[in-house]
């Protein structure tokens, strides 16, 4: 378990650390763009959906596996908006990703740095071993996801 806990962590940076490079360079093929966020939002569901399970007493909690899963999930949280980028990233069928993201795009680009601020308090808190601020930080970047879902996925 924990080897796999591992190996997701070092995809997980080698993808952050291609985030800059990447957002220097729109994509110029919108599938591409769909692509790329779709897959970081399925890494960060995993880790999200296990911690979650963890919360709620489904998995029995283990605090070191919750920490690495949960610095996994914040160093993945600004992974994805590159793949939202303004130019071409709007095709039809494969996205469940409303055209109210360009439309309110600041508003959109604000939910991102928030949720950040949420995925960096949850990995803090993980840190801590302290379940009651674990959970706290927890439903706060569930909240979070939720809010930007109804607002923002169909």
């Amino acid at each position: 378990m924990l080897s796999k806990v591992v190996k997701t962590t070092v995809v997980a940076l080698a993808i952050a650390g291609s985030t800059a490079v990447l957002a220097q360079h729109a994509f110029n093929d919108a599938d591409k763009a769909v692509e790329y966020r779709q897959k970081a939002f399925s890494i960060m569901q995993n880790n999200f959906a296990y911690m979650g399970d963890m919360v709620k007493g489904d998995v029995a909690f283990d605090a070191a596996i919750f920490a690495e899963r949960a610095e996994t999930f914040a160093k993945l949280a600004g992974v994805p908006w590159t793949g939202f980028s303004q130019e071409g990233a709007m095709p039809g069928d494969n996205t469940d990703a409303l055209p109210a993201i360009w439309d309110n795009w600041d508003d959109f680009q604000q939910r991102a740095a928030d949720f950040q601020k949420d995925a960096d308090n949850l990995a803090v808190a993980a840190r801590s071993g302290d379940q009651g601020d674990i959970r706290s930080a927890f439903m706060a970047a569930a909240k979070n996801c939720k809010g930007c879902h109804d607002q923002y996925k169909d």
